[in-house]
Order: C-alpha cells, then structure tokens, then sequence
C-alpha cells in the first residue's frame, strides 16, 4: 500500500462520511490489492483508504465512463474485512502521475452525475473522491497543464458532490499549491522554484526537471471554495520541493518545516490567478501534508 500518510489536526465533522477524529489516509492500488496490504494497514491506523486511480474518460463512441485502474471487486473485499476493525471510509481517486485528466467535453456537473451513477451501481463503495490531477513525463502530453476548463470541472463536479454528502480531497504536489510564491500558471512543466543547484541534485539544473507546478490548484480552490474540500492534502514528496530543499539543503527540521508551511497555508497567501491577484486560505481543520514510503 502506498504509505501516503497525511499529518492533520482533528478535523470537524462536516462529511458524515468520514471517520470522527483524526484522520490517516493510506493509498492502495490494484498491487496493494494482489498484497493484501488494505487490511494491515487499517489494522496499524489507517481509517481512510484512497483507491488509486479511476479514470473518466469517454468510450470509442464519445460516451462517459468510469475506468478503474483496480479490481473493484478486490476493493469490496478489502473493505469489508477492513471494516470488521473500525470505521473505515473509502474514496475513489482520480489522476495520477502520467494519468488522464476527464475530458472538458463534458461538464464538471456532467462527470460527477457519471460518477454517482456507476458508484450507485456499485452500491455505494465510495464515500467519496480524492483529486490527484498531476503531470506527464512528456512534455507534450496535454496533461502537462491544468487549464482553467479543467480547474472549472474540478470545481463543480466537487461543488455537486458536496452537496451530496460526499467526502472530497483534494491532492496537491507541493508546487502546485505554494504558499512561499504567488506565481500561477497553468503549465506543469515548471523548473522548480527552490535553488537548488548542480552540486546538490547530481547535475540539475543542467539536466532539467521541468515537473513543477506554479499554484494551478489554486485556481482550483478559487473556483470551488475551500468548504468544498473536506481535506486539502499538500505533498511534500513532490521530486525537488521546497520541503525536500530546506530539510536536505537548508538543513530544516521536518517538523519546523512542516508547521512554518502549515501557518503559511492557513494565514492566506496571494496568487496571481487570471483576473487578479486573489488570497488563498487553507485552514487547518482542512489541511494535511503528505508523506511518501514511510
């Protein structure tokens, strides 16, 4: 299971779907599944299971559907032994590194009645959806950006879902949700904002890692408001981040690093989104940090 472990503060019961209390999230994917990995994980704490990834995609015919990339009958029974040790909710990602971003073909309203209807056909196994929309290794691919009809989609599928009672995350690399820059810009394909330099990366920036993000989540956020989200969940594993920077390079103490960012995400930072500079705010009863393999 991808140990995706998220530090929170205790969140307030806003989505009956949600365990009450403090949150773990773990990640499992159909190898997770092969393992059987779900239910020890639950049994060491996690109380909210992220099924990565389920794709929305149109068919050969231009029709809408849900494609997950996992055994869904595997999940079922995962949970369902899971569940005999706790409450356990389950969201349904979608993205992913290198994954599809929905078509803007069809509406964010669109895609979650789409959604809702194959989750109702499968009884209702998820609580909820956890965004994870990111990049592609080419840099040709059109998901290397996050533009504004995509921003929009999201926003209103979770807006909707929200209004059902559906738990929604939402999944940022750290820069693409960076409280230390008000740079914003669609693209994902960035240089990394933090100095690193060729001595300390084995010969970046020479080479290039042009993975970053520049706030697309915000516009994100701006559109759907941040009482859409039940839990923002900022990476700090992202390749090259700022957190990776100042505990590496800068000599950081994680714990400092991540309470300096989680003061700076809850106080308001500006963005200059499309139409303006705009102050976003994460508080921290909707924030978390994610941590990879540990």
């Amino acid at each position: 299971m991808r140990a995706d472990c998220f530090l929170i503060l205790p969140l307030m019961a806003r989505a009956l779907a949600l365990p009450k209390g403090r949150l773990v999230v773990g990640y499992a994917t159909s190898r997770s599944l092969r393992e059987d990995s779900v239910v020890k994980a639950v049994e060491h704490g996690v109380n909210v299971v992220i099924f990565a990834f389920a794709h929305l995609e149109l068919d050969g015919e231009g029709r809408p559907r849900v494609a997950p990339t996992f055994d869904v009958d595997a999940a079922r029974d995962a949970l369902a032994r899971a569940r005999a040790h706790g409450d356990v909710a389950a969201l349904c990602a979608f993205g992913g590194w290198n994954g599809p971003h929905p078509s803007t073909e069809l509406s964010g309203a669109a895609w979650y009645d789409c959604w809702k209807a194959w989750n109702d056909d499968l009884g209702g196994l998820f609580d909820g959806v956890d965004w994870d929309l990111e990049g592609h290794d080419d840099p040709a691919a059109p998901t290397t950006a996050l533009d504004a009809a995509t921003a929009t989609l999201v926003a209103d599928f979770s807006k909707k879902a929200k209004a059902d009672a559906y738990a929604v995350f939402l999944a940022p690399a750290e820069s693409y949700l960076d409280a230390a820059s008000p740079a914003y810009a669609e693209a994902l394909n960035n240089e990394p904002l933090a100095a690193w330099d060729a001595a300390t990366t084995r010969g970046f920036p020479a080479a290039g890692f042009p993975y970053a993000g520049r706030n697309a989540y915000a516009a994100v956020v701006d559109r759907a408001g941040v009482e859409t989200f039940d839990l923002i969940s900022v990476q700090l594993y992202e390749g090259y981040s700022r957190a990776c920077h100042a505990t590496t390079v800068g000599g950081a103490s994680l714990a400092d690093y991540v309470a300096a960012a989680a003061r700076a995400l809850a106080r308001g930072f500006p963005v200059d989104l499309p139409g303006g500079r705009r102050a976003i705010a994460i508080p921290p009863e909707r924030l978390a940090f994610g941590f990879a393999n540990g």
